[in-house]
């Protein structure tokens, strides 16, 4: 049985939303070969990508990935 884009619908709008949450700074999109969503910074400063299989777990990580990169109050 073949693949078809419309199985995954509901991943790629919910990577459409992600990224509208997280724009301009991220990029977010769905891996239908790998399950897992993706997320590419698009600021200044190199960021791994990130990944995760579920779009909560995303979501945590750009949160935390921008938490640490925010300058710390006294340094």
């Amino acid at each position: 049985m073949g693949w078809n884009r419309s199985q995954d619908a509901a991943q790629y709008e919910t990577a459409r939303s992600l990224k509208q949450l997280h724009s301009p700074l991220w990029w977010v999109l769905w891996g239908p070969g790998s399950r897992r969503f993706f997320a590419f910074h698009l600021g200044p400063h190199h960021v791994e990508p990130l990944s995760a299989a579920t779009p909560q777990l995303l979501d945590e990580q750009i949160r935390i990935t921008e938490q640490e990169a925010q300058p710390h109050r006294g340094q």
